[in-house]
């Protein structure tokens, strides 16, 4: 009944919602000013500003972005088999400032939803636990977010509630976002060890969040997430195709408890320092998990008297931190100059296929003079494979059940440039290499071999719309 009603209230805000938009829609048309608007090459959205409604809408609370971002890449070598695929994205965004809508003070609504289109390198012909595409995602047209928050004591203290992606909300890097691979967002440790990936893109969970801030300079945030974004086994272990429209709203698994204290510095444009900051987090999954090397009677998943059923552990939990650092500031700007990055977080070896993780990196945002938008980045990204999950690779040979070799790590070092064409265009190039796909895998026609590291070309466009 929980889930009925909650779902029901969600519904029914979305269904107000549009309404209040199109109520706002006449007065916002009577109203547009007669500005001029930008350039064609000098606006900051391809669309630009509507003949005025865009801003309009805008005043009242209520905006609509869009981002289109294409790509094409390939494996020149290494992987399972070398090809080059097309992969696209369509996002829309909508924030509602209800304030300034109908006066409701602190209130927000946002909405993403996205169409994903392409192929999956990674998952189809690398084989590996890291996808070298951020966008990369099964086909689909689905719900990312729907979320209500409310704010008090002048934004010192929010609570957001609703269809929330935990990636936008624990362990973030402001510079590490710039890279093109997907384990500078949601880390490869996570997608790889939570129930149905967690809350990563294109998936989210069902949640509440508080945040508060009792200083300028120190955040806190606590969360609870519903532990699994697509329960069941109706389409095997995709949980994309499992919860293939994003809009599951689903409570019927345990709890995930999200915690995180940042403490930032130097945010101001004339702040006499370098910007920075620092977070300390973790979270604890109040559900089941899978033993890495033992099965439900004690014996080793490597052996040929196994049962082949793993046995079942209480709980798993994970803690991180987080280093985002300005190296070099470009005088009066706010981000432009070079940024460093490091991230690391580390979970139980005995029931999770990867323990510990680490990614770091530099940027530089302007990097020539006249080239104030312009990115460029090194990165690389670090996945320890779990020790025990090792030992049963080890009793497996013991054993005569397997000749594959220990899962060790996998690793991926990228390079990219972005290059700001104009205010709502960009072109990425990049390239990656990745160590080790699969932490050490053996190839599925070939089990003989193991998967060749591999090299990523590949070049993305994105229009602001």
């Amino acid at each position: 009944m929980k889930k009925i009603a909650s779902l029901s209230n969600v519904l029914a805000g979305a269904l107000v919602l549009p309404s209040l938009v199109l109520a706002v829609l006449p007065a916002v048309a009577d109203e547009v000013a007669p500005e001029v608007e930008k350039g064609f090459w000098d606006r900051e959205k391809l669309t630009g500003d509507w003949g005025g409604i865009r801003t309009d809408l805008a005043d009242r609370g209520v905006e609509l972005t869009a981002t289109y971002t294409a790509e094409t890449l390939g494996n020149p070598s290494g992987g399972i088999k070398r090809r080059a695929v097309g992969a696209a994205l369509l996002q829309g965004d909508l924030d509602v400032n209800l304030d300034k809508l109908v006066g409701w003070q602190g209130g927000k609504i946002h909405a993403t939803a996205f169409h994903i289109q392409g192929r999956q390198l990674t998952s189809n012909f690398i084989g590996g636990l890291i996808p070298v595409s951020s966008v990369e995602a099964a086909p689909s047209t689905r719900l990312f977010s729907l979320w209500f928050e409310q704010s008090v004591l002048d934004d010192r203290a929010s609570l957001r509630f609703g269809q929330i992606p935990m990636q936008e909300e624990f362990f973030t890097s402001t510079y590490a976002a710039y890279m093109v691979n997907s384990a500078f967002g949601w880390p490869a440790i996570y997608a790889a060890n939570m129930p149905s990936g967690g809350g990563g893109y294109p998936l989210a969970n069902m949640g509440t969040r508080l945040k508060v801030k009792p200083t300028e300079e120190i955040s806190l945030m606590a969360a609870v997430f519903s532990g699994n974004v697509a329960p069941g086994t109706n389409v095997g272990n995709d949980a994309q195709k499992r919860n293939r429209s994003g809009t599951d709203f689903s409570f019927d698994s345990p709890p995930v408890w999200f915690g995180e204290a940042a403490y930032s510095i130097n945010q101001d444009k004339d702040s006499p320092g370098l910007p920075a900051t620092f977070k300390l987090g973790g979270w604890y999954y109040n559900g089941r998990t899978a033993d890495q090397h033992f099965d439900n009677t004690g014996l080793s998943l490597g052996s040929g008297a196994s049962s082949g059923v793993a046995r079942n552990l209480r709980g798993n939990w994970a803690v991180y931190g987080i280093v985002d650092h300005m190296l070099w500031k470009r005088e009066g700007t706010v981000d432009s100059g070079v940024g460093a990055f490091f991230r690391t977080t580390y979970m139980p070896d005995d029931r999770n296929q990867m323990s510990y993780w680490l990614d770091t990196g530099l940027t530089l945002k302007g990097t020539f003079e006249g080239r104030d938008d312009d990115i460029t980045g090194i990165s690389f990204a670090y996945g320890k494979m779990s020790d025990e999950l090792a030992s049963r690779d080890a009793d497996a040979r013991r054993f005569g059940t397997a000749t594959a070799p220990d899962h060790d790590f996998e690793s991926v070092v990228e390079i990219m440039y972005s290059y700001a064409v104009t205010p709502w265009w960009s072109v990425t190039g990049f390239g990656q290499y990745l160590f080790h796909p699969g932490g050490t895998t053996t190839l599925p026609e070939n089990t003989s071999k193991t998967i060749p590291d591999a090299s990523v070309l590949g070049l993305r466009t994105s229009f602001k719309l």
